[in-house]
C-alpha cells in the first residue's frame, strides 16, 4: 500500500531542529518503511514556511506549502498585509500549495470582545490575501477552519464567494457542519482527514468522510499532532498515517489507491515520473 500525506509538519518540533537534520530524516525513513511515498510539508508562519521549502529542496518526495496559520492572529498587533507580502517573496518550484490559512475562532477564551473582533478581522484579511496569492500562483489552498459554533465555517464560505475563488482547496483536518462541507465540495473542495477520524468521539467526522465523493477524499497526519488510535496522547509520527489508512479502508470502505490518485491529481509535480 502506497500512501501520500497531504499535510505534515516535518518543519516543527519534535520532527524538526535547525541543529539536527537527522530528526526529520529519521522520521521520513520510518514513514517510508510503512508505505509513505510523499508528503506536503506545511508552513504555519514565515520561518516554518521557509523551513518547508528547505526540506522540499532536500527531499524529492516533499512539496512545500507556505502560509500563516490563522491562530497567529490571536496576536492582534500582527499585520496580515506584511505577512503575506513576505510570503509573496518566497518563490521556489517545490512550493505546491498556499497555506495553511483559514479561520480559527476556537481559542478566544480570555480575550476581550474588542480583541476577538480585531482577531477575526485580521484572520479574514489574511485569508483573503492567501486566496489572492493562490490565484496568482495557480496553486491550491490548504484551509484550517475551527470553531465551537458554525460561525467560522460560514465566514469561510462567504469569503470564498466574495473573493470569487475558483481554485482548488483542501478542508484540512475536516470538521464543521455537513452543510458547510457539502457546499465546499460543490465548489470543488477536497476533504482531508487525519488520525482523529479513528477516535470514539469522531462519529461526525466519519459521517463527513462517508458523504464525500471518493475522488475528493485525502488523508493526512498533521504530524506531530492528532495521532490515530492507539497512539492518542503522544506526538504523531508520520508513519502512523498507515494506521489511519487501515482504519479508513476497514471501517469506511475507503480505497487507499483512490486516496493516492487524488493526492497526485491535486499535487501533480510530486507524482514520480516513469
Amino acid at each position: 500500500m502506497q500512501i501520500f500525506d497531504t499535510h505534515s509538519h516535518y518543519n516543527l518540533e519534535p520532527l524538526y531542529s535547525q541543529n539536527d537534520s537527522s530528526l526529520w530524516q529519521t522520521a521520513w525513513q520510518e514513514a517510508q518503511a510503512h508505505g509513505l511515498v510523499g508528503s506536503v510539508v506545511v508552513g504555519t508562519d514565515i520561518p516554518t514556511s521557509q523551513y518547508a521549502i528547505a526540506l522540499a529542496q532536500q527531499e524529492t518526495a516533499f512539496g512545500a506549502a507556505i502560509g500563516i496559520h490563522p491562530g497567529e492572529y490571536y496576536d492582534v498587533d500582527r499585520s496580515p498585509e506584511k505577512d503575506v507580502d513576505t510570503l509573496t517573496r518566497l518563490d521556489d518550484p517545490k512550493i505546491v500549495a498556499i497555506g495553511e490559512t483559514g479561520l480559527d475562532y476556537f481559542r478566544f477564551d480570555g480575550m476581550t470582545t474588542n480583541q476577538i473582533e480585531v482577531s477575526q478581522t485580521k484572520q479574514q484579511q489574511a485569508l483573503r490575501l492567501h486566496l489572492q496569492l493562490a490565484t496568482h500562483r495557480q496553486l491550491p489552498v490548504l484551509l484550517h477552519v475551527r470553531d465551537k459554533t458554525e460561525t467560522a465555517y460560514l465566514d469561510v464560505l462567504q469569503i470564498l464567494k466574495e473573493e470569487q475563488f475558483a481554485g482548488e482547496f483542501v478542508l484540512h483536518c475536516v470538521s464543521g457542519p455537513l452543510t458547510y462541507v457539502q457546499e465546499a465540495l460543490s465548489r470543488g473542495a477536497y476533504v482531508s482527514v487525519a488520525g482523529n477520524v479513528t477516535y470514539k468521539t469522531a462519529d461526525h467526522i466519519r459521517t463527513l468522510v462517508s458523504t464525500t465523493p471518493p475522488d475528493h477524499l485525502l488523508v493526512e497526519t498533521d504530524a506531530p499532532f492528532l495521532p490515530p488510535v492507539p497512539f492518542r496522547g503522544q506526538p504523531c509520527a508520520p508513519w502512523m498515517i498507515s494506521k489511519t489508512v487501515e482504519f479508513l479502508q476497514t471501517e469506511l470502505a475507503v480505497d487507499p489507491e483512490q486516496l493516492l490518485n487524488n493526492s497526485y491529481r491535486l499535487f501533480p509535480t510530486l507524482q514520480p515520473r516513469g
